[in-house]
């Protein structure tokens, strides 16, 4: 009798976490599909976006510098690390804030919806909008003169840069006083940290100063291995070690931090 005691115990177990499992994505399905339908108001503007920002940028820098395969290959990465950047900080952390000072998350929280899977889902709409940007820098690197030669690296520097700036995005979203403290909050990391880091140059170009903030800016990192990524090099696992730390870090925190239920 004890053996099928423990057994059916076994399966209420199982079946209670089976349930909050397909509990825990239904809900992360539902803010999904919420913010798409807010995309689909707006759609064309979603695809002008990626054309003006990064790809404007890309062109200008190609325009403005010398033309040099090692140069072009790192303006590239650079632009990469910038579009990652500006669809994750800044767009995610906005969206985070809109939601938090116009009321939705709690008719969200009313759900109800637990913390992580409102993250989830926000953060699974932040990396639609950011695949597009990619997919078009990569389509482009033609025109300005990238020969690319992408290696299996290529994916998970990518995936390890927008969860660390996703979980910065949390933070920003959550720290934010109000709507237009959080809109700057969210430029300054999304932009101005990426203008002011060695991504569109590397760290023997850049000044002293620049310098001491690509040591502990995770946006170098990005835009380092990257670079070797797509001209195929695969030497990148000190660089994945580091964005993956950075990731973690800055996940947890974000996760933690995260306002709910006292908004």
């Amino acid at each position: 009798m004890t053996g099928r005691a423990e057994i059916t115990v076994a399966r209420s177990h199982s079946g209670a976490l089976s349930r909050a499992a397909l509990k825990f994505l239904g809900d992360a399905w539902s803010v999904l599909e919420m913010k798409f339908l807010f995309l689909l108001r707006a759609w064309y503007w979603y695809i002008i976006r990626p054309l003006v920002f990064p790809l404007g940028v890309l062109f200008w820098l190609r325009v403005m510098v010398p033309s040099d395969p090692d140069v072009n290959t790192r303006i590239l990465a650079g632009a990469i690390v910038f579009g990652v950047s500006l669809s994750s900080a800044n767009m995610l952390s906005q969206q985070i804030l809109q939601d938090r000072f116009l009321g939705r998350m709690k008719l969200l929280i009313t759900m109800p919806i637990s913390k992580a899977a409102y993250a989830t889902g926000v953060m699974a709409f932040s990396t639609l909008q950011a695949t597009p940007i990619v997919v078009l820098l990569l389509v482009f690197s033609s025109v300005v003169s990238v020969d690319i030669d992408l290696t299996w690296a290529f994916f998970p520097l990518v995936a390890a840069s927008m969860l660390t700036i996703f979980g910065i995005a949390l933070l920003i979203a959550s720290y934010a006083p109000n709507l237009e403290v959080g809109g700057i909050m969210s430029n300054l990391f999304g932009v101005v940290l990426v203008m002011v880091s060695p991504v569109f140059f590397t760290m023997d170009q850049a000044p002293f100063v620049l310098k001491l903030i690509g040591w502990v800016s995770p946006m170098r990192y990005a835009a380092d291995g990257l670079t070797k990524a797509i001209s195929g090099d695969s030497q990148v696992l000190v660089e994945i070690a580091v964005l993956f730390g950075f990731a973690a870090a800055s996940m947890s925190l974000g996760l933690w931090k995260l306002r709910w239920r006292d908004d």
